[in-house]
């Protein structure tokens, strides 16, 4: 059994100074070291959604070369010009 009350005391810690990336890699970690179940257990605990941390194993896998120092990918978040006065 799967102790998600000890992911999400870890996660809570934690997550207040982390960026996106870094909260995505720190749950991924966890789902990975939880073992069978893992991702369902850390969405479960945390709140992140199971893709997102598909998407931080992926990053695991990939190595930390590929991930650089940008929190989002090339074109991600708000475009400059896209604020519209209401």
């Amino acid at each position: 059994m799967i102790d998600t009350s000890a992911i999400a005391a870890r996660f809570d810690a934690l997550s207040p100074l982390l960026n996106e990336k870094e909260r995505r890699l720190l749950v991924a970690i966890e789902a990975s070291t939880a073992g069978r179940g893992g991702v369902a257990a850390a969405s479960r605990a945390t709140g992140v959604a199971r893709s997102t941390i598909g998407r931080g194993l992926s990053d695991l896998r990939d190595g930390a070369e590929r991930l650089g120092q940008r929190v989002r990918r090339v074109g991600g978040g708000k475009k400059i010009g896209d604020c519209v006065a209401a």
